[in-house]
């Protein structure tokens, strides 16, 4: 069987276990690994959240920051905005934003993508909020977006937002005990590396 071309092998039975054995050459060396060892390191992953509330520039966009890593392996968080991939590849970003309406009236909050310090083309999304219904009831709208990004080694996505009014804030909520539900943080995102 050592002197079987790979071309002269029969198929593997699928679907694939992960535990099958796959030869590699690492450090020169001939060494064995498994699928799923495999596709362990080729998918890279992380996810993140903010507990604090996050005010906007009206003039330019402001950055969205967290602080929390929730899971992360191989994606990493830098300076608290830059979502940092490890590898060349296609990854997909989702986040969901709590925007707050202190207002009387509907306001606007559009919110985008920077890849690198540089505008992502076609990824903003403009989003209304509600007026409040009354000095203690305020609106709320929650932007979520999912993006499949071709990125490189070392690229990094951060998440921009331009609120039309300065009574439009993202805001996270505590953990409540009666009703009992858990915190609700101002911003979640999370980055998949899909191929």
């Amino acid at each position: 069987m050592a002197d079987t071309k790979i071309s002269a092998m029969t198929a593997a039975a699928l679907p694939l276990t992960g535990a099958e054995l796959v030869p590699i050459v690492q450090s020169g060396a001939n060494k064995r690994t498994t699928v799923a060892d495999i596709l362990d390191y080729s998918r890279s992953y992380g996810a993140w959240s903010d507990s604090t509330d996050q005010s906007g520039n009206l003039l330019a966009g402001t950055v969205v920051s967290f602080n929390t890593v929730d899971v992360a392996d191989g994606i990493t968080l830098v300076a608290g905005s830059r979502i940092t991939v490890p590898a060349t590849g296609v990854y997909n970003l989702q986040f969901s934003i709590q925007f707050k309406n202190v207002a009387n009236a509907q306001e606007d909050a559009t919110v985008w993508l920077k890849i690198n310090g540089s505008d992502l083309a076609r990824s903003a999304t403009q989003y209304t909020i509600p007026a409040r219904k009354s000095a203690g009831i305020f609106g709320y709208n929650v932007a979520s977006l999912t993006f499949l990004l071709s990125l490189n080694s070392a690229d990094y996505v951060q998440i921009f937002w331009l609120p039309a009014s300065t009574d439009v804030t993202i805001e996270h909520l505590p953990a409540s005990v009666s009703p009992a539900y858990p915190a609700i943080p101002s911003i979640i995102a999370s980055a998949i590396q899909v191929s």
